[in-house]
């Protein structure tokens, strides 16, 4: 029987904005692994998206900063989905085998950030106080309405070249859509997209999904597999230590 959820992700091309091929063995051999585990543990579909249709569609690469950005992009393609909640996770992260099931999702549902450079950034362009925050994109829980709308600003604004103040990135786009339609978000609990990675990140107890976010991330990955460090031992390490 179908589910009433599905697991979105991307693995285009190289396969990350920000590794290079020593990065991306571990994300197709570990972490992609690992949510597909999880979907088969709690009975979600899960729907890897190999091939662009953002590239068939607009051939050139001149909406986002680089040509690599623009996968992050694609999922917005794939949102009009006959599923209940469509979930999106940005392929490097990695899901503990004892993740909890999904929590009940309503509207749209993102982690904070750790106050950083782009939280700045994003509060300036916008004239918000500095008590708004910045969320981020890699994981992203949404239901069916919420969905299709999310897809369809983001075409509109794609088709009409209505890039992001600040900084020009899907992550920022976002956060735009967010202060648009503040009555139907919510935050979700950084059990859900653990960044200890970043600086300022608060250490929790009980993490779910681990989220190897930005270059730093890939610096950590690319570090470990140098110093022959099993990816999974510094994981278990992570969730002992918290």
């Amino acid at each position: 029987m179908k589910s009433k959820y599905l697991i979105l992700q991307i693995d285009i091309g190289e396969g990350t904005q920000w590794g290079n091929t020593k990065t991306i063995n571990p994300i197709r051999e570990i972490f992609i692994p690992s949510v597909k585990e999880y979907c088969k543990k709690f009975n979600y579909d899960h729907q890897l998206i190999t091939k662009s249709i953002y590239e068939e569609r607009n051939k050139e690469f001149n909406f986002l900063e680089t040509k690599k950005k623009h996968y992050s992009f694609e999922r917005y393609f794939h949102f009009e989905k006959n599923y209940e909640f469509i979930i999106y996770l940005d392929n490097d992260i990695y899901i503990y085998p004892d993740a909890k099931e999904l929590p009940k999702i309503s509207g749209l549902m993102n982690v904070k950030e750790p106050e950083g450079n782009s939280s700045k950034i994003f509060r300036e362009v916008n004239n918000l106080d500095e008590s708004f925050p910045y969320f981020n994109s890699g994981v992203t829980f949404c239901d069916k309405e919420t969905a299709k709308n999310l897809s369809n600003y983001m075409i509109y604004r794609l088709k009409n070249k209505i890039r992001s103040k600040g900084k020009n990135s899907d992550n920022m786009l976002l956060n735009e859509f967010i202060i648009e339609n503040k009555k139907i978000f919510q935050e979700l609990g950084p059990e859900w997209n653990y960044m200890p990675l970043l600086p300022n990140c608060k250490r929790i107890n009980e993490p779910y999904f681990f989220h190897f976010v930005g270059i730093r991330g890939k610096e950590i990955i690319n570090k470990l597999q140098d110093n022959k460090i099993p990816i999974l031992d510094f994981l278990k390490e992570i969730k002992k230590f918290n």
